[in-house]
């Protein structure tokens, strides 16, 4: 084989050596902390702005029906949309959280759902530049294979969540109260 074959080879092994597959069966986490190295800058203070008690769920604010604006909408109502998932972020006491992906086809929430071992994108909080960011270890490929880790800015104003990646794109979230019951899992990475 020539070294042009060979190294994008050994660097896909290299990158799936460093995962685990959660319990659903697909999802994946990374095995080594450094992914979360930033941890060590969060800052207790950072939760003053964050309920860490609810969901926060994805709003469609400029959702498109092919020329035509749509009104704005939270993402599990939007069935002007093909997709039928959508996002929610989940964040602990300790700094860490989730991004979660349900499905507004099964609108029955359940533990499960919410169980960081179970599925789920991983992430850490922490403080920069009087920022809140956070280290998630998410898809960060086009192709939907290639995992990696993604800085966001995180704004919170009230209710809402504005995640901002690299200064160009921003997705807005609504504070959502579910049942205490189906949160009750614990994050540790």
């Amino acid at each position: 084989m020539k070294k042009q074959t060979i190294l994008p080879i050994l660097l896909l092994l290299v990158s799936c050596a460093q995962t685990t597959t959660l319990r659903n069966g697909y999802s994946k986490a990374p095995t080594k902390s450094k992914v979360f190295k930033n941890s060590v800058y969060f800052e207790q203070a950072i939760l003053d702005q964050i309920d860490t008690t609810v969901i926060y769920e994805e709003y469609n604010d400029n959702y498109y029906e092919g020329l035509v604006k749509q009104e704005n909408v939270l993402a599990r109502h939007n069935y002007a949309n093909r997709h039928t998932t959508y996002g929610v972020y989940r964040f602990y006491g300790n700094g860490c959280f989730n991004l979660f992906h349900l499905d507004r086809d099964k609108p029955e929430l359940t533990a499960e759902m919410f169980d960081p071992a179970y599925t789920g994108w991983r992430g850490v909080l922490y403080k920069k530049k009087n920022k809140i960011l956070g280290d998630m270890f998410t898809q960060t490929g086009q192709m939907g294979w290639q995992l990696g880790k993604q800085t966001e800015a995180f704004i919170f104003r009230g209710d809402t969540l504005i995640v901002e990646l690299k200064n160009v794109h921003k997705f807005f979230y609504i504070k959502r109260h579910i049942d205490k019951k189906l949160l009750e899992h614990h994050a540790e990475w």
